[in-house]
């Protein structure tokens, strides 16, 4: 009986086919020989390039990401029809809307795929100068609307494109936080000046300052608020004193407030600098009518918009408040036009998925296994949070307007980018938490 040929030199590997005298052995090497080949090298591209989600995604924030995009763009359109519009104005005002979300899509699945906590430590110090170099050089181009906020990159044919680097500052700060105070449980014995490391307050601070310089008041106290209450949750006890202080400081600062929003409060500020800008933005949250030529006329277009509004709205594009009476009717105050067009019903829809994407974020951070996850969830959830309330509480007059745009809504495109890249870094992080569950 001739001797069976070791694998190597079997004929039906060589060959690459079964003759017809074949044992199950050999079929048995076949089916492994073609496992074995390599991809083909288009395909596994076209699989890199794949705008999937990974293994374990949160859905819900999925679809509350598209359908925001979505109806925000159809709003921003719908805002801008006017007198003036023509067709290829709205054609252009949506197509760069839906421009700045594709990129910010993209981006957020391949921050989804492939972020690490490791290479955002190993190049902290670089994403921060970067970060700081841009907040500084908007100080170099004039003001928009009273706020040096912006970069301007001019394109040939009188176009230009504009970025807003304190949106990606908010990012970074938290960011920041995470990777540096997420694993402090685990060095116990460092020293409370240690811990409070000075160059990391120092880089906050200034990115602080600078925002003030900017005069962008909004985006200034999103920041500080984000990375206030991220400080508050790393459980190290050498940190416990220094949060209980702050807490402290927060109820003092509020109280001050408070104070301010009083009469004895209002009639100070009146004494103080009755015709500085500033002063009658806060003056217009109480009284709009009061100071109804200067800080008051836009909110008062604004309620009169959410009173006509009523349950149904009076139609998609038939809102007369764009017609100057709201100068920033696509931007800060598109919530106006939405409930006039759309009614309450609209804005409650809008509601309901604004709260159910923060939920499902702090929902995530409770199941985080780890510090740096759960702070950097909560940060992206009160990213949302903050600009959510400072937008409608300005919209509606119940606190000062800050210039704070609505997050998926208004027309932007940094602050959409931004947004939708910090939800790529919250994805990835769920779903790698429920694929190490599963394992």
């Amino acid at each position: 009986m001739e001797r069976e040929k070791p694998l190597g030199e079997h004929p039906s590997v060589h060959r690459g086919v079964c003759s017809s005298a074949s044992s199950p052995f050999n079929f048995f090497l076949m089916v492994k020989f073609v496992r074995m080949r390599p991809r083909n090298p288009m395909t596994s591209k076209k699989q890199k390039l794949s705008l999937h989600m990974p293994k374990g995604f949160d859905l819900y924030i999925q679809i509350c990401v598209l359908v925001l995009a979505l109806f925000g763009t159809i709003m921003v359109v719908s805002a801008s029809m006017t007198i003036t519009s023509t067709s290829m104005d709205l054609l252009m005002i949506a197509i760069k809307q839906i421009v700045y979300i594709v990129i910010g899509y993209v981006g957020m699945v391949f921050l989804a795929k492939r972020f690490s906590f490791a290479f955002v430590r190993r190049h902290i110090f670089a994403i921060v100068i970067v970060t700081f170099v841009l907040l500084s050089v908007t100080l170099l181009f004039p003001a928009v609307n009273g706020a040096k906020a912006w970069i301007r990159i001019p394109f040939p044919g009188s176009l230009e494109m504009t970025i807003q680097p304190s949106e990606f500052a908010k990012v970074v700060g938290i960011l920041m936080f995470a990777v540096y105070l997420g694993d402090l449980p685990r060095n116990i014995a460092q020293k409370p000046q240690e811990i409070i490391a000075f160059p990391m307050y120092a880089m906050l601070g200034m990115f602080f300052l600078i925002m003030l310089f900017q005069s962008d008041l909004g985006t200034s106290v999103v920041f500080i608020g984000i990375c206030y209450f991220i400080f508050l949750l790393p459980s190290h006890k050498k940190l416990a004193f220094i949060q209980k202080a702050s807490l402290y400081l927060f109820g003092l600062a509020s109280l001050i407030v408070a104070f301010m929003m009083s009469d004895p409060g209002i009639a100070i500020l009146k004494s103080l600098d009755a015709g500085g800008y500033r002063i009658q933005r806060f003056l217009a949250a109480f009284n709009p009518f009061e100071v109804a030529q200067t800080g008051g006329y836009q909110i008062i277009g604004s309620l009169v918009g959410i009173v006509k509004g009523n349950w149904l709205g009076v139609g998609l594009g038939r809102s007369l408040q764009k017609y100057g009476y709201l100068p920033a009717a696509r931007t800060d105050f598109i919530l106006a036009i939405i409930a006039e067009e759309t009614g309450m019903v609209g804005f409650s829809l809008l509601l309901i998925f604004y709260v159910l994407l923060v939920y499902r974020l702090f929902r995530g951070a409770m199941r985080a296994t780890d510090e740096k996850s759960r702070m950097t969830l909560v940060g992206i959830a009160l990213y949302l949070l903050l600009h959510f309330i400072l937008n409608i509480g300005g919209v509606t007059a119940m606190i000062p307007l800050t210039g704070v745009p609505l997050l998926f809504i208004s027309q932007g495109g940094s602050s959409t980018m931004s947004i939708l890249f910090a939800l790529g870094i919250a994805q990835n992080i769920i779903s790698r938490q429920r694929t190490e569950s599963v394992q």
